[in-house]
Parts: C-alpha cells; sequence; structure tokens
C-alpha cells in the first residue's frame, strides 16, 4: 500500500510542455498556407506533405489544438486567480495589466510586421495574403484586441490572433464569475454546457472558447477538491488509462476519417457512411474537448505530482508557445516571398528539410523574442503601471 504523501505543485513543467506542442501542432496545420494563392490552396494535397505519414494526426486535425489551448488557460487560471479574485484581493486593473502585458507587446509587433509584410504581398501579386480584410478598420479592431469579437468583416492581419482575442473576452468573463464569487463547478458546467450547444449551432468563436475555458476550470476544481483520492488512490490510475484509451480511439478515428481506406468503402458498401459523417461531426468534436483534453490535463498533473517535476528541462516550450504562434503566420509570410524572390515552385514547401528549417527558424525567433523582449517589456510594464506585489505575480 502507498503511504507517501503528495501535496499540489506550485508549478507544473508538463502543462507547460503542452502548451507549447499545441502551438506547434496548430503552426503544423496551417502548412497549408504556404500553398496559398489569390483564390485558393493551389497544389496543397495533405498525404503530399512533410513527413506526413508520422504527422498526418496534425497535418489533419491540428486547429483542435485551439481548444486545448483554451482549455488549459482555463485550467491554469481558475489554479492560479480564482481564490484571489474571489477574495478580492486583486482588481480587475490589476488582473488586467498582468495579463495586456503579457501578451499585448508581442501582438503589437507582429500586427505590424504582417501590415508591412502584406504589402508587400499585395504590391506583387495584387492580393493579401490568406487573410484579406486588411484595412484600417481592422487595424483599429486589431490594436484593442478586438478583432474577432464579432465587429469584424472576416480575418485580418495576423489572423492567428483570432484565438488570443477571444481569450481576452474569456479573461473578462473569468474576472466577473469569480469577483461575484460564483466560480463553482456547477456554474461551470453550465457555462460549458450551453456554450457548447450555442456553439454547434451558430458557430461564434466565443462560444467555442467559453465552453473549452470553462471545461478546464471543471478540470481544475476535480483535481483540487479529489486531490487526495487522484494522486494517491486507484482512481488516479483509472484516469491515466482513460486517457491513453481516449488518445487510441481518437488518432484511429482521425486516421479512418481522412483516410481513403477500406473502413470508408465499407461505409458505403451499407450506406451508411452520411450517418458516420454526422457523427464525426457532432460527437469527435464534442469526445476530444470533453473527454481527451480533460483526461490530458488530468493525467499530467497526476503523474507530476507524483513524480516532481516532469519535463522541467523542456518547460521552455511552453515559454515560446505564445511567440511561436504569434510570429508563424508573418514567418510563413516570408518565406513565401522569398521562394517568389527566389522563383521556386511551391512544390519546395513538400520538402522535409524545409519543413525542419521553418521550425528551426520559427523555435530561434520565438525564444530570443520570449527571453529579450517579451520577458523585459512584460516586467518594464508591470513596474510602471502596478505597484508592489502586483508587478512581480504570474
Amino acid at each position: 500500500m502507498n503511504t507517501k504523501t503528495y501535496s499540489p505543485s506550485d508549478r507544473y513543467y508538463s502543462l507547460d510542455i503542452l502548451r507549447g506542442l499545441a502551438a506547434l501542432a496548430i503552426v503544423l496545420f496551417h502548412w497549408r498556407h504556404l500553398f496559398h494563392t489569390c483564390t485558393a490552396y493551389t497544389g496543397f494535397v495533405a498525404e503530399r506533405q512533410p513527413l506526413y505519414t508520422v504527422l498526418y494526426f496534425f497535418y489533419e486535425a491540428g486547429q483542435k489544438a485551439v481548444e486545448l489551448f483554451f482549455t488549459l488557460s482555463g485550467f491554469i487560471f481558475f489554479w492560479l486567480y480564482s481564490k484571489q479574485i474571489n477574495a478580492h484581493k486583486i482588481s480587475f486593473y490589476a488582473f488586467s495589466i498582468r495579463r495586456l502585458s503579457r501578451l499585448y507587446p508581442l501582438h503589437f509587433v507582429t500586427l505590424l510586421l504582417v501590415l508591412v509584410l502584406q504589402t508587400v504581398y499585395y504590391l506583387i501579386f495584387k492580393c493579401y495574403f490568406i487573410y484579406t480584410h486588411n484595412d484600417l478598420y481592422h487595424f483599429v479592431l486589431h490594436l484593442f484586441f478586438a478583432s474577432n469579437w464579432g465587429f469584424q468583416k472576416g480575418y485580418s492581419f495576423n489572423g492567428p490572433v483570432w484565438s488570443v482575442s477571444i481569450e481576452i473576452l474569456l479573461y473578462g468573463i473569468f474576472f466577473i464569475v469569480c469577483w461575484l464569487k460564483k466560480d463553482h463547478a456547477l456554474v461551470a458546467f453550465v457555462v460549458a454546457i450551453s456554450s457548447y450547444v450555442l456553439f454547434s449551432y451558430t458557430g461564434y468563436q466565443l462560444a467555442q472558447g467559453l465552453f473549452s475555458f470553462f471545461v478546464g476550470g471543471l478540470v481544475y476544481k476535480l483535481f483540487h477538491y479529489r486531490f487526495a483520492v487522484l494522486v494517491n488512490g486507484f482512481w488516479g490510475n483509472v484516469v491515466i488509462a482513460l486517457a491513453v484509451i481516449a488518445w487510441t480511439l481518437t488518432s484511429l478515428e482521425l486516421y479512418y476519417h481522412f483516410s481513403e481506406s477500406l473502413f470508408l468503402a465499407l461505409l458505403d458498401l451499407f450506406s451508411i457512411r452520411s450517418r458516420y459523417i454526422f457523427l464525426f461531426e457532432r460527437m469527435i468534436p464534442f469526445f476530444i474537448g470533453a473527454v481527451v483534453f480533460p483526461l490530458t490535463i488530468l493525467t499530467l498533473v497526476i503523474l507530476e505530482t507524483r513524480r516532481g517535476a516532469l519535463g522541467k528541462r523542456m518547460a521552455f516550450m511552453g515559454d515560446i508557445s505564445y511567440s511561436a504562434y504569434l510570429l508563424h503566420f508573418p514567418l510563413q509570410l516570408a518565406f513565401v516571398l522569398l521562394v517568389t524572390k527566389l522563383e521556386i515552385s511551391s512544390t519546395v514547401f513538400e520538402s522535409p528539410v524545409l519543413l525542419v528549417l521553418f521550425f528551426s527558424v520559427l523555435i530561434t525567433l520565438s525564444l530570443a523574442s520570449h527571453r529579450y523582449f517579451e520577458i523585459p517589456v512584460q516586467k518594464k510594464l508591470r513596474r510602471l503601471l502596478l505597484s508592489g506585489d502586483g508587478a512581480v505575480k504570474r
């Protein structure tokens, strides 16, 4: 019988790694950008992309990592901030400055960078790269982090920042819920389920974010209230086993769905392909967001609590997740402009060598951005705009 006692960690390095991997998964999904012309993704064939047999999951479904981001944010914010806000120990001003000092500087720099690169692209091709609504109106929306609050006519400038724009709204809603002392599990459950229903029928991005964020909050509540049971007991092992099963099923399901296989031929033979597609489009996304991602987070925090710091040496992946996410689109645009200048075919992006080169440049730039720009500017802004304790806390 295990008699060892455990206590919650101050930091879960495995979640940092997971956040970094999620960012890189989105970059892989956006690899298709490199084949874009003024009218379509000309020449992009998923199966021909570098290392497809190994990375097919990310090429085909990497966009799901955005929901993982939201879920991780929910877990982390309920963990780090809910008690402080609930007890009114942190003001909305201080909370906002902490978040904006972390997020806004790089957002502003990449916005200007994309403005320049899109102007160059437009002068060459007489159209914009991927995201087309690059006018003054949408620039102002980006300046206020409001690019995807519902005022937009479409995606614009550094398009992937849409999820950060939504996350800003999630922070505000989270703060209000905690300030009103309504941050208990039942409220989180109701918000999550109602948001998913709303997202399913309307596609509102805020509803998608609310679902994942409050699912993350529910995961934290479960871990917090059932800590001893999950970490010390049999049920922790059950969670880990279920996470492995869930990921296995999801991987197989995505493989069969996206491959032209005997499986799909059998569905046609029995005239049930349409019902399968409906099930896939409705149930599989819910299963990933409501089961797979929560089980993954629970598994990592259980294992790290049991074993101590898990993956500490790779925790820098979390440090570069934001910079990699914001830098990857302007870097793609720069690569496309360079290939155009050298008069090279877009098929060059099917080369594993170029994939490795792109990610090497992206990770190097992200590390440099985090260490020499984001953190120094964050500290200066907090010293300037906050006083005492609020200037140093995460």
